[in-house]
């Protein structure tokens, strides 16, 4: 199973690129696969979520793509991906330059979770996007960057946005663009899972409640609905892959991390990694941290 951690994009541990670049290094000199970012626009004064009850480290976000940039720049082997990336907050094309650019620029290393979002609020600050059609957004936008990146000239013309004929010249490195993994936990999730997705974006531990966890006992049902879209699309469900967060809170110990990660890959997960900003208020904290757990767990 391959191992990562989450790069924070919010609260107080990232300061300058210089210390963020020698977090990533760490990470991946201590032996970590992948490192993974979420996306945070806003962050609204009332919620009403206890999944913001951690306050005000919360009100500091990055923009994921630029700190993904850096940890591009500083590494070489790691792969990046997002956990997840929230694709309403961007117009199309500048996602998809974003996207490509920062896929050259690694070297082919991009992953790109997506998923619907659960918090509206975060809708309404981005441009006011249609909170009850975000699904069928989300679906267009995928169907958008796999045109941009196996077609040139490239148009657009869909219920949500037009583009005219343009030329896509900066192509991704990785044959038909970065590889697509979606979150969430519902049918229709899953569906897009088997339909357009790499694999699926499970999480353990503190979130919004549409998460699942591998443990869930209607996580099989899912999985079933995600196979038989495959079979629908003709794809192979068989080669649908699952990689499982964990999203650690204060007092979380290294041994209860690397039990969990081991039972994900005792499960079969193709993929297990976990976010521990909530823990640390620095990046040598979170680097100790993560090479605590790499130790406990060997190479799973």
């Amino acid at each position: 199973m391959q191992l990562g951690f989450v790069i924070p994009v919010v609260g107080p541990s990232v300061t300058d690129a210089p210390a963020l670049s020698a977090f990533v290094r760490g990470l991946e000199d201590l032996g970590y696969d992948t490192l993974w970012i979420g996306d945070r626009l806003v962050t609204p004064v009332d919620v009403g979520s206890g999944y913001l009850a951690r306050g005000p480290q919360m009100a500091r976000s990055f923009d994921p793509v630029l700190l993904l940039t850096v940890a591009a720049a500083a590494t070489s082997r790691v792969r990046l991906n997002t956990s997840t990336l929230s694709t309403f907050y961007y117009e199309p094309p500048h996602l998809a330059r974003q996207l490509t650019t920062l896929d050259v620029l690694s070297g082919g290393r991009l992953g790109v979770g997506v998923g619907v979002g659960w918090m509206k609020q975060e809708y309404d600050a981005a441009r006011n996007a249609d909170w009850q059609r975000r699904g069928k957004m989300l679906d267009d936008t995928l169907a958008f960057l796999q045109a941009w990146w196996t077609t040139s000239p490239v148009s657009w013309d869909s219920e949500f946005f037009t583009m005219p004929p343009v030329h896509a010249g900066l192509r991704p490195v990785q044959a038909g663009g970065p590889p697509i993994w979606i979150g969430g936990a519902s049918e229709a999730s899953m569906r897009r899972v088997g339909r357009s997705g790499v694999g699926w974006l499970g999480v353990e531990g503190p979130a919004p409640a549409a998460s699942i966890s591998s443990q869930d006992e209607g996580a099989d049902h899912l999985w079933s609905i995600a196979r038989r879209a495959a079979e629908d699309a003709g794809r192979d469900p068989d080669a649908l892959k699952t990689a499982m967060r964990i999203n650690l809170e204060p007092g979380t110990s290294v041994d209860s991390v690397a039990d969990q990660l081991k039972r994900y890959a005792d499960s079969g997960a193709d993929e297990g990694y976990f976010d521990a900003f909530a823990m640390f208020t620095s990046l040598d904290q979170l680097l100790d941290f993560a090479g605590q757990v790499i130790e406990r767990t060997g190479r799973l």
